[in-house]
């Protein structure tokens, strides 16, 4: 790569942080109704696991009426609306979702931890002057929390994540609102990701350069990878 980069836009889970969801747990459930149950609503875990999968892909469709430009596979929800209405649907108050979202969240992370040399990669790139951000398929009303406990918040100098936009990657639009908001040049900047579709193509088509680094969250290693990207062994390249 001939150019300097001054800008760094990274993708969160499988890049900067490790984290193991699993939702198919039947505790996650049988917890997740009796959270709601404590705030009023009526489920059993079976109930509310139909509530949610149909909560979801009905948010799905609300939003994408108001983003007719964006396809509707890129199109992404806002959960903290599903876990509102998980609520409101069956009497119960909705001021409670925030925090049910949360301890959804908690019940179903089996670990989330900060690759290894991301907080120094981080740190020593902000040293030397360039400029951080995050892009990511994430939901706020997850995330957020997830970002102090990473110790990341105070690392990055501005955050835009796909539930805010209702947008996801590789969905070109998406790292469009990014450079504007944050008036990046994008000749000047590199996206990092684990993900060749997500990150690499995504950035790409978006006319980015992308540095990819392979983890166990990546699934199988690309044969290739989209022109105008490179591959990373460590995030620790990135400050040489």
């Amino acid at each position: 790569m001939s150019m300097k980069p001054t800008v760094y836009l990274f993708d969160l889970y499988g890049t900067l942080a490790d984290v193991h969801t699993d939702e198919s747990m039947p505790a996650l459930w049988i917890g997740a109704a009796e959270d709601a149950c404590a705030c009023g609503a009526s489920y059993t875990a079976e109930t509310y696991r139909a509530a949610y999968l149909r909560l979801c892909e009905e948010e799905v469709q609300i939003r994408a009426k108001t983003l007719p430009d964006v396809p509707k596979r890129y199109v992404e929800p806002e959960l903290l609306r599903v876990f509102e209405r998980l609520l409101t649907e069956r009497g119960a108050g909705k001021d409670a979702a925030p925090a049910i979202a949360r301890r959804f969240r908690e019940r179903s992370t089996l670990h989330l931890r900060p690759f290894p040399n991301v907080l120094e990669t981080l740190d020593a790139l902000r040293r030397a002057g360039k400029r951080v951000y995050l892009l990511s398929n994430a939901q706020s009303c997850f995330t957020n929390d997830e970002l102090k406990k990473l110790d990341l918040a105070e690392r990055l100098d501005g955050v835009l994540l796909s539930s805010d936009a209702g947008m996801k990657k590789p969905y070109r639009g998406l790292y469009e609102l990014l450079l504007a908001r944050f008036a990046i040049d994008r000749d000047t900047a590199v996206m990092v990701g684990n993900d060749k579709d997500a990150d690499m193509r995504g950035a790409h088509e978006a006319g980015i350069v992308g540095a990819y680094i392979h983890t166990w969250q990546s699934g199988e290693r690309p044969e290739s990878l989209p022109d105008g990207c490179f591959e990373i062994k460590d995030l620790s390249e990135l400050c040489k």
